[in-house]
């Protein structure tokens, strides 16, 4: 066996594509990445503007802003949030530890959604959220079930435990589904 010798120019065009490779590894993450602490090329200045052949019409208050939406200030917080995606929603009352009660929240999620209005389940043993109750509602014993109606009024109550039917029924009178 013989050993051939390499042609120098082989080698030169090997040293040239590794150099080339290493420099495409260490520059290719600099050109790529998405870096913040780089500033922007400030854009180039723009002609000056000509003067308008035609005044334009002043943009009225009424177009520009759109109304806010407005929640009465005793509404609980759970109820409130869910005003603010919904016309109508059902809140439920409960005690945490009864069966029934649970039972009574699960005809009233139903019957919401039937008719696609909003659902609030609001537990009593909760101080804070029967606190909230109390001004809003009065003195309650639960099962519960509320209708409430945008900006925040009671539109029915049941002191009862209701079935999902009326409860869908009371809602759609209140504006829900519509």
């Amino acid at each position: 066996m013989t050993a051939t010798a390499i042609p120098t120019r082989m080698l030169l065009l090997l040293g040239l594509a590794l150099a080339a490779a290493a420099a495409f590894l260490v520059a290719r993450p600099l050109l790529l990445s998405d870096d913040s602490s780089v500033s922007p090329t400030p854009a180039p200045p723009a002609a000056a503007a000509k003067p308008a052949a035609k005044p334009t019409a002043p943009v009225t208050s009424s177009t520009a802003t759109a109304p806010k939406l407005v929640i009465l200030p005793d509404v609980p917080t759970a109820v409130a949030k869910r005003l603010r995606f919904s016309k109508v929603v059902v809140v439920s009352v409960y005690s945490g530890t009864s069966k029934s009660d649970r039972a009574a929240v699960a005809q009233a999620r139903v019957g919401a959604k039937e008719v696609g209005s909003g659902f609030a389940a609001l537990n009593v043993l909760d101080e804070r959220t029967a606190r909230e109750l109390q001004t809003f509602v009065g003195t309650v014993s639960a099962p519960v079930v509320l209708v409430v109606r945008r900006p925040g009024k009671i539109a029915t109550r049941f002191d009862t435990r209701v079935d999902s039917a009326l409860v869908a029924q009371a809602a759609r009178n209140a504006g829900a589904g519509r």
